[in-house]
């Protein structure tokens, strides 16, 4: 009888066991979800194949970001990627507590027209399963100030940290559940290249 009973007592072990090692958890700023990414480089206009130049602002340059892999491997759930959430945030340590309108923030541009002309894959929305880690390589492009008035402490580097805006209405600070990671934050110093064509998009 002794041993019938730990046999049965066993199961839900094993079975919290095997949960454990699937990695399922929900997701949170101490579980998040993971993205990885690299800045590819700024530049200034390209052409769209309307045959229209798309020129940045004078004082800005378009910033373009290479999406690598999203990794939900510890999630129980699916996660929802939201492209327009991802963004710059150029606000300054003074405003980092105060609330959204006190911030500067700059989102993807969302257009199609960018990578349409670059023959890249752009970012969409997407659902990636819960337990695994995708491969993604799509780009996404931000307008950025570049003049030292508006870059803040990035404006002579031109080097920029992409981030996915967790915040909502009810919580202004977000939650963190969502990661980002630069593979290539050791590189620094950037280049403006007149021509978007210049940069290394592959």
């Amino acid at each position: 009888m002794k041993t019938s009973n730990i046999a049965i007592l066993s199961v839900p072990v094993l079975v919290a066991g095997s949960i454990a090692l699937s990695g399922c958890g929900k997701r949170s700023a101490t579980n998040p979800t993971m993205i990885s990414y690299s800045q590819v480089g700024v530049c200034k206009s390209y052409a769209a194949l309307t045959g229209n130049e798309e020129k940045a602002k004078p004082n800005e340059g378009f910033v373009i970001f290479k999406i690598e892999t999203i990794d939900n491997a510890k999630q129980s759930d699916a996660f929802h990627l939201d492209p327009e959430r991802l963004m710059v945030d150029q606000t300054t340590a003074e405003f980092q507590q105060k609330d959204i309108s006190r911030r500067t923030r700059r989102f993807i541009d969302a257009d199609p027209r960018f990578v349409q002309a670059m023959g890249v894959k752009g970012l969409a929305r997407a659902a990636f399963p819960a337990n695994q880690k995708t491969d993604v390589n799509s780009f996404v492009i931000v307008p950025l100030p570049l003049d030292s008035g508006l870059g803040g402490p990035n404006a002579k580097t031109y080097s920029f940290d992409l981030v996915y805006d967790t915040t909502t209405t009810e919580v202004q600070v977000g939650s963190k559940d969502v990661v980002t990671t630069k593979t290539n934050a050791d590189k620094t110093k950037y280049s403006v290249v007149e021509n978007c064509k210049e940069l290394p998009l592959k």
